[in-house]
């Protein structure tokens, strides 16, 4: 009877073990970078590699995130509250230009020109997700800084935000595609 006490003692904390250890392990997802392209590679879960070919685990699906020309779709992309004037997308050789001429939501005067050479876009699964400027530059020489500039495919949408010397920081405006 100890014996079979003993064995049972030891079933159980063996079965804690393998609780504990599977319950410990990394499902947030792998994030490996390729050294050779820049390519980033985030995501997976447990089952196969990440960025050739496997499958996906309790991560969810694959990104990936590389650097290049990817510009958005060049056009006219209105403002999303039809207050202010159109923001016009041209692309230029190797530069993506983005121009507008207008006020802002709080009624102060916020055109802006921005060149733009680099894009970061980001894939989940083969499917594009997003844009993401790497190195928008003031092309008017208004003072305008930190420019973060994001293209959502889904959506068709420009999200543009930037700090202005003459206002200060935190102009955002939202625009869709036409």
């Amino acid at each position: 009877m100890k014996l079979l006490k003993k064995i049972t003692i030891l079933l159980c904390f063996l079965s804690l073990i393998a609780f504990v250890s599977c319950s410990a392990e990394d499902k947030s997802g792998v994030k490996e970078k390729d050294n050779a392209d820049g390519t980033e590679i985030t995501g997976g879960g447990k089952s196969g590699t990440s960025g050739t070919g496997g499958t996906s685990g309790t991560g969810g699906g694959t990104e990936t995130t590389i650097t290049g020309k990817f510009p958005p779709p060049a056009g006219t992309y209105k403002d999303k509250d039809g207050k202010n004037d159109d923001t016009k997308v041209t692309i230029e050789g190797e530069k993506t230009k983005m121009e507008r001429g207008t006020t802002n939501s709080e009624g102060d005067s916020s055109g802006f020109g921005f060149n733009i050479t680099e894009w970061k876009k980001t894939t989940k699964d083969g499917k594009d997700i997003k844009l993401e400027s790497v190195d928008a530059t003031d092309a008017w020489g208004w003072g305008h800084s930190n420019i973060s500039i994001v293209y959502y495919y889904d959506t068709q949408t420009l999200n543009i935000t930037f700090d202005t010397a003459l206002h200060g920081s935190g102009h955002a405006f939202l625009f869709l595609f036409c």
